[in-house]
């Protein structure tokens, strides 16, 4: 279940499922790195928070993940992180789905826009931890975060079609309206998850893009310099 903390006053969103590790997720009260000089402070008060140095990616909406190596905080054109014991990172979203995976003292942070779930990056990132760590499907553990809603995200048929084909299942997180198309991205990776085997899932309710605006949002605001972050301590 999601709920809202605080972090020196200012909102962070967490989920209960992964207690094995510190998990959340800025708001728009905390902006961690931002093109916008005045905001990316807020990276140093995080840190402080955590106690510890944080490492990061540049996405380029693929699906490699790489582990991350101590005293390495800067990771090139990736869009998976996996941590072990020890280590803390970010990343940053603006309506793509974040996924953080726990088994067996592993996290791996996920960021999945429909070309990410297009090329099913949740599936990529269970295969990493079964086949290299050992883990199973059923032992791993999936907080999905805020990301655009079912109703807010219009796409175009082929971007439908693209998605439509990653799943087996397709009730609920897939309509047509009005000439319309729209997916449920949150609930697509959720769904292949559990053809993965995945049980222990956690998906946030929270949409970016309407409702109380807690988080930024690439479509609503048009901008590309603000992101809220998911942050791991493990």
């Amino acid at each position: 279940m999601f709920y809202v903390d605080y972090l020196d006053g200012k909102r962070i969103v967490r989920s209960d499922l992964i207690k094995e590790a510190d998990v959340f997720f800025t708001t728009r009260d905390i902006c961690i790195h931002s093109k916008y000089e005045d905001m990316s402070y807020n990276k140093i008060k995080v840190e402080e928070f955590i106690g510890q140095k944080l490492a990061t990616n540049h996405p380029v909406h693929g699906v490699d993940i790489v582990d991350v190596e101590r005293d390495k905080y800067f990771y090139k054109d990736v869009d998976g992180l996996l941590l072990k014991k020890g280590m803390s990172a970010y990343m940053n979203f603006g309506d793509c789905v974040p996924l953080v995976f726990y088994c067996d003292s592993k996290v791996i942070i996920s960021h999945a826009g429909w070309r990410g779930t297009a090329q099913n990056m949740a599936k990529f990132s269970v295969k990493k931890l079964v086949e290299e760590y050992g883990c199973e499907s059923k032992d791993i553990k999936v907080i999905i975060g805020p990301a655009i809603c079912f109703d807010c995200y219009e796409v175009g048929e082929d971007v439908f079609s693209k998605l439509y084909s990653t799943v087996k299942k397709h009730d609920n997180i897939f309509k047509t309206l009005n000439d319309k198309y729209f997916v449920d991205l949150k609930g697509i990776n959720k769904q292949q998850l559990v053809e993965c085997g995945v049980v222990n899932i956690d998906m946030c309710p929270y949409c970016t893009n309407c409702g109380d605006k807690l988080f930024y949002s690439y479509r609503y605001e048009n901008k590309t310099g603000y992101r809220h972050s998911v942050v791991v301590k493990l």
